[in-house]
């Protein structure tokens, strides 16, 4: 372990408790759920402190590791609470390396998929335009088609019909807008955040040399995502992965939205008043401090009321969804969402805006649960309703 880059940060930490219990109860999501401490920053920097110094059985610290690691959605809320700055969310991913014979099975899963398909699901390359049998029509005219746009959709909303609705939206907001962007969804592979999450970053490297080598050769100079894993890993990780520049600039899809609105190429109806609240994704906002936008978007949309959940920007809730904890872990996933629509619930909105669609998918699906009546779509979702 002394050849880890991030090793003296184990010793470093002052056990202080922040990453415990800060501000408004838990910083750790899944400390909400599990009541254990190998979930949080704390837990899992004692464990490995302990297996360094030999205080543990290797095989017995190296399983705590495992279960700390992957009862860990990679929020962020414990780097951003940590006393002594560690920069926790890099020292977990250079520990899943350590403790590739002990993944859960549900990451193995995924694993098995992504090494066969390129895709977390394990589905045809072929299905991966699924989500676009609403806007066929314009998928056609755009697929493939060299252009100075291109939209990244990710494997989320190209697998499955809810966040589905989102890439859709995008579409035909730019085609109300009279703009074309390209779309290569057909030749696009999983950005390679799962990889990551679980610790093998040279096939994140592969899929990241594939994706970039398809956005190049299609002449594209600006990537709009609407996913915040995708966002944040081509933006950030594939410059550190393959240790040059990206010859193209990343943007989020509502940067790209704004623009349209700003530039007076999609009007916006004044509609029935509406209650919102954005839930702002980790990935987009811890990890990339991107806030501003969803709040610009949302102000822009006439006569609908926004309302700051309790937990919001740096201070914000995981959805449950993140770091293959739903795959690993569902019921944590299921009671931090539930934690979420409860402050939903106290602020009596009507709408949940999301910017990332494993936050609108988890979200959802337990709104759908709980029969509530608040609904949960992407914010562009709202914007399309609005023109």
């Amino acid at each position: 372990m002394k050849n880890l880059k991030h090793y003296n940060e184990f010793f470093v930490c002052a056990y202080c408790g922040y990453c415990v219990n800060y501000k408004i109860k838990a910083a750790c999501p899944t400390f909400y759920s599990s009541h254990h401490e190998i979930s949080t920053g704390r837990g899992k920097m004692i464990t490995a402190r302990n297996l360094a110094q030999g205080l543990l059985n290797k095989k017995e610290g190296l399983t705590a590791l495992t279960e700390g690691l992957f009862s860990c959605t990679f929020c962020g809320a414990c780097e951003q609470v940590c006393l002594v700055d560690i920069p926790l969310t890099e020292v977990y991913t250079e520990l899943k390396s350590l403790i590739q014979d002990f993944l859960p099975k549900g990451t193995r899963k995924v694993f098995k998929a992504l090494d066969n398909s390129k895709n977390i699901y394990g589905m045809d390359q072929e299905d991966r335009n699924l989500w676009s049998i609403d806007v066929e029509d314009i998928y056609e005219e755009w697929e493939n088609i060299p252009s100075k746009i291109g939209y990244f959709i990710g494997c989320v909303s190209s697998y499955y019909s809810t966040p589905g609705r989102t890439p859709a939206a995008i579409l035909e907001l730019t085609k109300k807008a009279n703009e074309k962007i390209s779309i290569f969804s057909s030749n696009e592979h999983c950005c390679g955040n799962p990889y990551l999450l679980g610790g093998q970053s040279d096939k994140a490297k592969d899929l990241a040399r594939h994706n970039i080598e398809v956005i190049k050769k299609l002449g594209i100079e600006t990537l709009i995502t609407s996913c915040a894993g995708c966002y944040r890993v081509i933006s950030r990780e594939y410059p550190k992965l393959l240790e040059k520049e990206l010859p193209f600039k990343v943007i989020t899809h509502m940067e790209y939205i704004y623009s349209l609105i700003k530039d007076n190429k999609i009007r916006l109806k004044s509609e029935n008043p509406i209650k919102v609240s954005f839930k702002d994704p980790c990935e987009l906002g811890r990890h990339c401090g991107v806030y501003d936008i969803a709040r610009d978007l949302i102000n822009s949309i006439p006569n609908v009321e926004s309302y700051e959940l309790t937990n919001n920007r740096d201070n914000a809730l995981c959805c449950g969804a993140g770091g293959l904890l739903k795959i690993n872990h569902p019921r944590m996933a299921e009671d931090i969402a539930n934690i979420l629509i409860t402050q939903m619930e106290e602020k009596e909105i009507e709408l949940c805006l999301n910017a990332c669609p494993s936050c609108l998918f988890n979200i959802d699906q337990q709104l759908k649960k709980k029969k509530s009546q608040i609904k949960s779509i992407d914010i562009v979702e709202l914007v399309l309703e609005r023109t």
